[in-house]
């Protein structure tokens, strides 16, 4: 039975992982710079897609493990009634994890700020290419050491930070005491600390990623589809509309300085200003009509459909989403007792939709492995789309822009730098969306109420481990927000912050017109020359 409960658990995992390594490769291919592809830069963007989402996709794994080990009438299995039998299955999940999380470490803080800054130095076509190099490099380890410094400052506090936990000495609850016991049953190592304290580090910024990127993403992606794009017969319309009244100025600026009355500079500079407006809509042009001439917009009627349903699918699940973490942030409101205790306190009162239905299909396996990998699946989706709608930004300056077939090697190495964390940070945003879930799966366990009759309740963070099995992922998630209680009360704030951009979000992209057929072309992207590359190929989205 224990073999097959490992295979039940395991082939799913091996099946996703041999997804993710054709995704994390096709990502990085399609969004690279076609003409000048660096295949350093395309094997470590791979790299660190395949370690951060084998991360994330141990999650459905870890929680089947824990689900598979009882019965539905709260019973514990055959093989799985002595509490070290349980701790030796988990203990490989556990080993994954902190495998996983210690090469992502390394990737986020050594590896990928290395080829950032080679990439980003850059030198006078003068200097000899042996010189360059030697420039380049010195000058990216020399900002590396600054980040393996922060590391090494990262690993001396969670060797001693997590150690100065204490219990409040007031407002003390029962159930308190209870997620102590669990705290001290499952205790761990400095060392384990030390992982720990750097990973939820990096977690913090990519909980801050997640609440911009896919607050934004996780609403816009379905209104888009639905909505869908503009008219590409008007877009071009206006487009030649545009450049008529452009051509005409400049004739007509021309014409009152024929070529032996010299022009004043003032006049010059609009000329030029002209000449650019002009030249970024004759890009315009030219892709719209490419995407008018193609064998996917003639077929639009009949995609067309089939795109509104995907549409309002994934809205129902945005909805979903919102109405869960709402729900699940309200009842920690309701039960509030300090912020010490905020990471503790599950679903009491309200309850949570995607919490439910888990754990309603908890019963049909494999459903509930797809239901939760499909959720985690959708969140890293809407983050992509996200990015690539908005950028990355510095205060109002845009520092770099995703499209494809055309984004630099600093700028994919940032992109998928952004995308690491973000996927680092989807457990921690799993636990608040579905605590109960996320800690136990659908276990059930056996009590006597007042009657004496016994009953049969689902698992929660507020029973003995004799009771239910944690998942591990929920073990060290209670067990770090425990001893460094902050990082909850920070997750926590920031999970309100993700509510208010999704509302703003759907607000802004309801409001505003439909997107464009094409990622335009402005003067300030010719002059940047992102269009050195794949001069034939519009950029047709």
């Amino acid at each position: 039975m224990l073999v097959l409960a490992s295979l039940g658990s395991w082939l799913p995992f091996a099946i996703v992982g041999l997804i993710i390594i054709f995704f994390s490769v096709l990502f990085t291919l399609r969004y690279q710079q076609k003409r000048h592809r660096d295949y350093l830069v395309t094997f470590i963007c791979s790299v660190s897609l395949i370690i951060a989402l084998l991360a994330a996709s141990l999650l459905p794994t870890d929680v089947i493990f824990v689900s598979f080990m009882k019965y539905p009438n709260g019973t514990f299995k055959e093989w799985t009634v002595n509490q070290t039998t349980r701790d030796h299955i988990q203990k490989y999940v556990e080993v994954g994890y902190y495998v996983l999380y210690g090469l992502v470490i390394v990737l986020a803080f050594l590896v990928n700020p290395f080829l950032f800054f080679y990439y980003e130095e850059k030198q006078e076509a003068q200097i000899q290419e042996e010189q360059r190099l030697a420039t380049r490099i010195r000058s990216a380890i020399l900002w590396t050491l600054g980040f393996l410094a922060f590391l090494i400052v990262l690993i001396i506090l969670g060797i001693f930070i997590p150690q100065l936990a204490t219990l409040p000495s007031d407002n003390s609850t029962t159930e308190w005491d209870r997620v102590k016991y669990l705290i001290d049953h499952f205790d761990s190592s400095k060392v384990e600390d030390s992982i720990s304290f750097a990973i939820f580090t990096i977690s913090i910024i990519g909980f801050f990623l997640l609440t911009v990127y896919t607050g934004y993403g996780s609403i816009a992606c379905p209104l888009s589809l639905i909505r869908g794009k503009r008219s590409a017969r008007l877009q071009q319309a206006s487009i030649e509309e545009q450049r008529l009244e452009l051509q005409n100025q400049i004739r007509a600026l021309k014409a009152r300085y024929p070529r032996h009355v010299p022009m004043p500079a003032r006049e010059k500079r609009k000329l030029n200003e002209l000449e650019q407006q002009d030249a970024a809509l004759c890009r315009n042009e030219e892709s719209i009509i490419v995407v008018r001439e193609s064998l996917l917009f003639k077929c639009r009627y009949i995609y067309r459909p089939v795109q509104i349903i995907i549409g309002l699918l994934l809205f129902a699940i945005a909805a979903l989403i919102f109405i869960s973490l709402l729900l699940s942030n309200i009842n920690k409101c309701l039960h509030f007792v300090s912020f010490k205790e905020i990471f503790a306190q599950g679903n009491q009162t309200l309850p949570n939709p995607i919490d439910r239905v888990l754990t309603w299909t908890g019963q049909y396996y494999p459903i509930s492995y797809i239901f939760l990998t499909g959720l985690l699946a959708y969140i890293i989706f809407t983050s992509l789309y996200g990015l690539q709608q908005l950028g990355i930004w510095y205060f109002w300056v845009r520092m770099y822009r995703f499209s494809r077939r055309r984004t630099k090697p600093q700028a994919i190495l940032m992109l998928c730098s952004l995308l690491m964390f973000i996927v680092v940070a989807i457990n921690v945003f799993v636990y608040l969306l579905i605590p109960q879930y996320a800690i136990y799966g659908d276990q059930h366990y056996t009590s006597i109420n007042a009657n004496g009759t016994v009953i049969v309740q689902p698992c929660t963070q507020f029973v003995r481990t004799d009771d239910c099995q944690m998942t591990v992922m929920g073990r060290i998630v209670l067990r770090f927000f425990y001893k460094v209680w902050f990082f909850g009360a920070i997750y926590f704030c920031l999970s309100w912050l993700y509510l208010i951009i999704f509302l703003g979000s759907f607000v802004l992209k309801f409001c505003s017109t439909r997107e464009s057929n094409i990622q335009e072309y402005t003067v300030e992207r010719l002059l940047e020359g992102d269009d050195d590359d794949d001069d034939d190929e519009p950029l047709i989205q």
